[in-house]
């Protein structure tokens, strides 16, 4: 049964959550989220996409150790760690569709986190602006997000197309915030939830409150 729009209940649990790493202070102004290893575990099907693509367009691997460390950048520049693609005669834009058709094909894979889920649209019911900060680009965001279902509870989303500085650079963080219109105070108010390093460290630069998540590529 859906909540009251005037409930407290998801607010409550919310602050609990957030309480729970950041305790005694303010509540969130807003809630911003990361989407890859936050909102679904995507972890082991990215590395593998991963690891087909680069054998597929490349001839070339490197562990999957090493792909995992990748999870948080955009898709651009994990098809760039050998080099620019044209170098291995391959089109940039085939590329990147390669590894979206591997992903797409194994989608079954993705693991939706349906209690983390909640909890933003939770916030969303109790007033929170709400964004997705993500290194994701347009067209995989547009394959997954009807899967996750919040499109309704999502004021604004950054994806990797929209900025020039990607995670770990604060560049999404603070459009974000820009379009939000938020005050100095409640820049500091914001909370970013995110997993890797990179989204810990782009929340801090952006001046906003990091809450790293221990599933994911953590």
């Amino acid at each position: 049964r859906e909540r009251e729009p005037g409930s407290t209940r998801g607010d409550n649990r919310i602050m609990s959550e957030i309480r729970a790493v950041c305790p005694l202070l303010p509540p969130p102004s807003c809630l911003l989220w990361d989407v890859d290893g936050t909102l679904i575990d995507t972890t082991t099907l990215i590395v593998d996409a991963l690891g087909y693509t680069y054998e597929t367009y490349f001839r070339k691997n490197i562990s999957p150790e090493e792909r995992r460390a990748l999870i948080g950048t955009p898709l651009k520049s994990q098809i760039r760690i050998f080099g620019e693609p044209e170098a291995f005669g391959q089109d940039p834009q085939v590329v990147m569709d390669g590894f979206i058709r591997y992903y797409e094909e194994h989608r079954y894979r993705e693991q939706i986190l349906t209690d983390v889920v909640e909890i933003l649209i939770e916030g969303k019911r109790n007033g929170l602006q709400t964004a997705l900060i993500t290194s994701k680009n347009i067209p995989e965001l547009e394959n997954t997000l009807p899967r996750l279902g919040i499109a309704p509870y999502v004021d604004f989303i950054v994806s990797a197309d929209h900025v020039q500085n990607p995670k770990p650079d604060p560049e999404g963080i603070r459009l974000a915030c820009s379009h939000f219109g938020l005050t100095p105070t409640q820049i500091a108010e914001a909370v970013y939830i995110g997993d890797p390093t990179h989204d810990m460290q782009a929340g801090g630069g952006a001046g906003v409150r990091p809450i790293g998540v221990t599933w994911g590529a953590a």
